[in-house]
């Protein structure tokens, strides 16, 4: 109930309509209840008298009767549709609004497909009853309760023995109720998972076939699908049973009216007018519990839509502004964490970072490394309040992330991730997401810090040039470089790099190098890294072990240390540093003199 209730309630800011369209049924149920009793006045009054000018009289008001039921009904339906339009999209809207707001915890718990299915099929769902079936219950009651007045009116006792079938179709429709919700719920839930397998397997296309794994995500689609056909096959064999039963149960009821009604006729204490009239209004009760199990069917549906779209309404806002967060302007860089412990919501006892202390300063470059669950990636999410610290402090420029607005303080951090994305849209929309009004000449010199004009230019259309979806037309390069082109537009303070050369070859990454040495300058940067040859370079480099700083220190510093940065340094480039010095000592030995003869009558050795 508390679903329904709150399903209405997106009715309330468009009443106004809603009750002019509720008038317009009430009218057009007052014209159906005058319909019949005006042809059984052409019969009774006009067509027994054998004038015709009688009978054309309670014509012309039959189709004036008609006439004006049909403008009613257009007006309802146009200004009905117009309410659940109006609804639907303020639902949509309000479900995407919440989706932008939510942590990126929620995404992780909940499919990307399973939220597909929400914000279309499920508003379908809640659409088809808010747009016209809800008022469509309405009418059925109302039509129900005028035509059983006048047919108690008209000949009590005969309706009292047409009411014994509709007793039974009653109960037809409350036993048929009482099992379609839970049907309709399996078959929601079901639908979210057919396209969450969907979604997956079209994300990660490139993954299935490269290891030609497709005949077994085939079977996965298969065995969802198979279940999806079960479950609305149980939905349907309930309204197979019912419906039958529900048009028994009916023709029941006119079988009834035609031999008690014929009686009455032939006996006289009836007229033949008044038998077609009441043949007629019986269709008004009739309809109404007849459509209910359909109605029903459809109610059922958007209340098993209902919860899945309220759980994504109803999700908590774990960060969000602060009432008295306050706008950040004129930004240093300068970042710090005061004792920062961090737990994920999920696992609440364990954490990942216990009492970090860390103080960045404006345009400094810090390099941070460190084994998986070191804390890494939180220590970067924890910055632009991606998530929030459990205990502690981080603060820019000296204040709280927590005082800040969300929008004010990501607006003057700059990220290049580890997997760029990029939209399906041109280029230069792409570069430009982050700053939409950028001119042109801004773009393209975005572009060229990040060294991607030049195969940019290459393309087709150049700036214009569509990427394609996630950008499945460029290289593992080209997509970093725009993503890095991407955050310089943003001219941030503060530049994070989270392992973003991890994923591209030897070269492409010393082309990223070179863009990041022009870029990185007077910016505080965090580089995320691995690989030694990222982060040798930077002013300060920073190894994390359980959440804490481990180690930090110049690169020579770190290494005379031999500690964790030493041991990485041994297994990545101890070797190839040493055999690099020994060619040069060698070349430098054997040289040849301006007279073309070596330094060394020695032989140079065959292999290095």
């Amino acid at each position: 109930m508390n679903n329904f209730r709150r399903l209405l309630s997106f009715i309330t800011p468009y009443r106004r309509r809603f009750a002019l369209s509720a008038t317009l049924a009430t009218m057009s149920i007052s014209a159906d209840l005058l319909v019949p009793t005006i042809f059984g006045w052409t019969i009774s009054r006009g067509l027994q008298s054998g004038e015709l000018k009688r009978v054309a009289f309670y014509v012309g008001l039959l189709v004036l009767a008609q006439a004006m039921r049909s403008t009613v009904n257009y007006l309802q339906w146009t200004v009905q549709h117009q309410v659940g339009q109006n609804v639907v999209r303020d639902l949509r809207n309000q479900i995407y609004a919440k989706l932008q707001a939510l942590p990126t915890s929620f995404y992780r718990d909940m499919p990307t497909g399973q939220i597909m299915s929400r914000v279309t099929s499920d508003v379908e769902a809640v659409q088809e009853y808010l747009g016209w079936g809800f008022l469509i219950q309405g009418m059925a009651a109302l039509a129900f309760t005028g035509t059983s007045i006048i047919l108690f009116v008209m000949d009590w006792q005969l309706t009292l023995v047409l009411y014994l079938p509709l007793v039974v179709l009653v109960f037809i429709v409350y036993n048929f109720n009482k099992r379609i919700g839970p049907s309709w719920e399996a078959v929601r839930e079901q639908m979210g998972k057919l396209t969450a397998v969907l979604q997956e397997n079209i994300s990660g296309i490139r993954v299935v076939k490269a290891f030609a794994q497709e005949k077994l995500e085939y079977g996965r689609f298969r065995e969802q699908n198979a279940i999806n056909r079960a479950k609305n096959l149980d939905r349907q064999r309930l309204e197979a049973n019912s419906f039958p039963a529900m048009d028994l149960m009916v023709g029941l009821t006119f079988a009834l009216l035609a031999w008690f009604g014929a009686q009455r006729v032939l006996s006289g204490q009836g007229d033949l007018g008044r038998f077609f009239a009441y043949q007629w209004y019986l269709w008004g009760i009739i309809w109404p519990v007849r459509f209910m199990g359909w109605l029903i069917s459809m109610m059922r549906q958007a209340l098993a839509a209902a919860p899945r779209l309220f759980q994504i309404l109803d999700a908590p806002l774990v960060i969000e502004d602060d009432p008295d967060a306050v706008e950040l302007d004129g930004v240093r860089g300068e970042i710090e964490f005061r004792d920062v412990h961090f737990a994920f919501d999920d696992e609440p006892d364990r954490y990942v970072m216990q009492g970090l202390n860390l103080h960045v300063k404006p345009g400094e470059i810090v390099a941070v490394m460190g084994g998986t669950g070191s804390g890494k990636s939180s220590l970067v999410n924890l910055i632009g309040r991606f998530q929030e610290a459990t205990e502690g402090q981080v603060l820019v420029d000296g204040r709280n992330v927590r005082d800040l607005t969300l929008d004010s303080l990501r607006r003057h951090i700059g990220i290049v991730p580890q997997e760029a994305f990029l939209f399906s849209a041109t280029v230069g929309e792409n570069i430009a997401y982050g700053n939409p009004n950028a001119t042109p000449d801004e773009i393209i010199a975005a572009a060229k810090l990040a060294q991607a004009h030049e195969f940019i230019m290459e393309m087709p259309k150049g700036y214009d040039t569509q990427i394609g979806e996630r950008g499945v037309r460029l290289s593992g390069g080209q997509k970093q470089r725009l993503s890095l082109a991407r955050a310089i537009l943003v001219d941030p303070a503060i530049l994070i790099l989270d392992e973003a050369t991890s994923a591209v070859d030897t070269r492409t990454e010393h082309e990223i190098q070179r863009a990041l040495e022009q870029v990185m300058q007077g910016r505080t940067s965090l580089i995320i890294a691995q690989r030694l040859s990222t982060i040798k370079h930077a002013d300060r480099i920073i190894v994390l072990k359980d959440g804490v700083v481990a180690e930090e220190g110049t690169h020579e510093e770190l290494l005379d240390l031999g500690g964790e940065y030493a041991h990485i340094y041994d297994l990545q480039y101890r070797e190839s540093d040493e055999l690099e010095a020994e060619i040069h000592r060698y070349l430098r030995e054997y040289a040849p003199t301006a007279n073309g003869q070596a330094t060394n009558s020695r032989p140079l050795p065959l292999a290095v």
